[in-house]
């Protein structure tokens, strides 16, 4: 699938996630760098010493983000201060708990927020 990298400007990825450590927790707020889309996205093993680093993290297109996580592409125009746990069952990403309305969430209703 060819993403317009573009359109969507980049990730703040823990490295961890790039190497392919399960994605925990993702929030979205309003960038002060215009090439950067808001979403932030730490792996389950981010603890506060490891995201305190800046080195820890790389920015990443759409492109890379999608073979890592096609879902969150889907989730993309979530409004900003979204706030999500990723859930999984089997090693396998389920759904996603919301930790504003603290409640299970889905896309329809992560979308729905606008």
């Amino acid at each position: 699938m060819s993403i317009p990298n573009d359109l969507y400007g980049g990730f703040v990825v823990s490295k961890n996630v790039i190497k392919g450590i399960p994605i925990l927790y993702t929030y979205r707020e309003k960038s002060s760098i215009p090439q950067l889309n808001g979403w932030n996205v730490l792996s389950e093993i981010d603890d506060e010493n490891y995201i305190s680093n800046p080195n820890n993290f790389s920015i990443i297109n759409a492109e890379s983000m999608y073979k890592i996580a096609p879902v969150l592409n889907e989730i993309f125009n979530a409004d900003y201060g979204t706030d999500l746990f990723w859930k999984y069952e089997s090693n396998v990403h389920v759904g996603f708990y919301d930790l504003i309305e603290e409640q299970d969430t889905d896309i329809s209703q992560i979308l729905k927020k606008k």
